[in-house]
């Protein structure tokens, strides 16, 4: 997995892309964002890794004033890059985090007290919103087999809940971390594998910046 001190910037204008020799045939790559004249840095090769002028979504870390791209973080703003989409779904899952907590605490009913666990909608809201809800329960039930409890989740305004089950809080970060550490791109087209989803032999997507959303 990435670091967890990973920012990211998204939708960015490369410009003044320059190169500067380092004297050991590595070279340190320098651009700005068309609106502001911070600095981005990375040490690549002599070949140009950006294009200016093309929008990109950037994935970096920050120590001492210094921004340090990753650049396996770097994809352009229309082409799906894994790690910065799980950044930004984890973005927006903390930012909603008592909202969830709260609805999973007040609505979903369990048994079992030997850990916490999340009613499945909100375990996907709160761990999974980087991939499609379906994927992220076949994943979790048939291919990784995650711990899991019946429950019943009552609705305000209906006096009788719905069986349902619950995911075990344990574990589940990782869980939806391994998978997309191990995705892999099949060619050059949208969709996804991992030995971790049906040992391969299936395909699934994941969710671009501009598609991650906990409304479906």
């Amino acid at each position: 997995m990435k670091s967890r001190d990973l920012k990211t910037i998204h939708n960015l204008i490369v410009t003044n892309y320059q190169k500067h020799d380092l004297g050991n045939g590595r070279y340190l790559h320098t651009f700005q964002p068309a609106t502001t004249d911070t600095t981005y840095q990375f040490e690549a090769n002599f070949e140009n890794e950006l294009v200016p002028g093309e929008r990109y979504n950037i994935g970096f870390t920050e120590a001492g004033g210094v921004k340090m791209v990753d650049i396996s973080c770097v994809s352009k703003s229309s082409v799906v890059n894994q790690y910065i989409s799980y950044e930004c779904a984890k973005l927006v899952s903390r930012e909603k985090h008592d909202e969830n907590k709260g609805k999973n605490d007040s609505r979903v009913n369990y048994a079992v007290q030997n850990d916490y666990y999340w009613g499945k909608k909100y375990a996907w809201r709160e761990f999974g919103l980087v991939i499609p809800k379906d994927v992220f329960y076949k994943y979790l039930l048939d291919c990784v087999n995650h711990p899991n409890i019946p429950c019943t989740v009552t609705t305000p305004g209906y006096p009788i809940g719905d069986d349902s089950i619950a995911f075990a809080d344990k574990g589940l970060e990782k869980a939806i971390g391994d998978l997309i550490s191990t995705a892999t791109r099949i060619k050059d087209g949208p969709y996804f594998k991992s030995p971790l989803y049906f040992n391969g032999d299936k395909r699934f997507t994941i969710r671009g910046i501009s598609a991650i959303t906990d409304k479906k």
